[in-house]
């Protein structure tokens, strides 16, 4: 899967940055909570789709969304 020496891989399994179907980033607002963090995915992440995912693929990445993906807190 995605796993790269900048941390991708940690911030994938971590919940900061999840796959939409159709293999775009979506990027957890939890990230502004660490500038540093922030700044990365901005700079190499934010508006990137990835060729790992597949429909085939898209189980595993709906797993992850539903449910190691930091979204948002419901209001």
């Amino acid at each position: 899967m995605l796993a790269c020496v900048l941390g991708c891989d940690s911030l994938y399994e971590s919940g900061h940055i999840s796959f939409d179907p159709g293999g775009h980033i979506r990027v957890s607002p939890e990230v502004d909570d660490s500038p540093h963090v922030a700044e990365h995915v901005q700079a190499y992440l934010a508006n990137r789709t990835t060729t790992w995912w597949t429909p085939e693929r898209e189980p595993y990445f709906a797993w992850h969304r539903n449910h190691t993906y930091r979204r948002a807190p419901v209001s």
